[in-house]
């Protein structure tokens, strides 16, 4: 009714719009005839997809996609939206009762959508790295499927435990025996790993015979660079001198 009051008065569409704040589409429907009637739904609304009905449903029972139903119906004449004719043909499945299943599994199977896909169960990367380092608890069947689909893991937990027995039994024999199994390894990093201890074999003997450890001196080398990035830029040495000497 204000549609059509306003364009009596004189007023142009598009003020007409701007003053309803509606659209072109709107006013052409309501620019002319009963109110009442504009508003009342006459009938019931027949889709455009109607006619093909036969045809769609054939198609659905023959499990065709509805991108390729869509084609096909267009051909015959179709001219609606592919929304539309999608939700056309979801309400003949549920109407019908079609077993409408035009998915396929990766065995090549028919798939329902409709059904419920089944519980996922996840292994996350940081709890099985626990696993490996710490010996944290976990579900054998989850290591089991792991060690089947990735064998290299098992090879790198067993080097990680022949590496710990070295320093649990200070053994330099271990060692010795260590590098000679792992550095001809088929894996490039642990073979790497296996030769940076030969060639600092001295050292890593120590490491494993000697009581001593230069843990601390590491410490405080890392306490004083820490230091160091935090006053970045807020004061010069002096300052610095006095934050590392005090810092406890």
């Amino acid at each position: 009714m204000r549609i059509q009051g306003l364009l009596e008065e004189g007023f142009a569409p598009v003020q007409v719009k701007e003053m309803l704040n509606t659209t072109y589409f709107r006013i052409r429907r309501y620019a002319a005839g009963d109110p009442l009637n504009l508003c009342r739904f006459q009938g019931q609304r027949v889709s455009g997809a109607d006619q093909y009905r036969d045809d769609i449903v054939n198609l659905l029972t023959q499990n065709v996609s509805l991108k390729h139903a869509l084609e096909h119906v267009s051909a015959l004449g179709y001219q609606g939206k592919r929304r539309a004719f999608e939700d056309y043909c979801h309400k003949l499945v549920a109407e019908l009762g079609i077993p409408y299943m035009p998915s396929r599994s990766s065995a090549g199977a028919r798939v329902n959508p409709n059904l419920a896909k089944p519980a996922q169960h996840y292994v996350s990367k940081a709890d099985f790295m626990r696993y490996l380092w710490s010996g944290k608890e976990f579900n054998l069947s989850d290591i089991d499927f792991i060690l089947k689909k990735y064998p290299q893991v098992a090879v790198i937990h067993q080097c990680i435990l022949d590496f710990r027995k070295i320093y649990n039994e200070k053994s330099v024999a271990l060692l010795e025996q260590f590098i000679e199994q792992y550095s001809v390894s088929a894996l490039k990093p642990l073979c790497s790993f296996a030769s940076g201890l030969r060639s600092d074999s001295e050292a890593v003997k120590n490491s494993i015979t000697s009581d001593l450890s230069n843990g601390f001196v590491e410490g405080n080398n890392n306490k004083i660079k820490a230091i160091k990035r935090i006053m970045f830029g807020r004061a010069k040495i002096d300052l610095l001198r006095v934050k590392v000497l005090f810092a406890r």
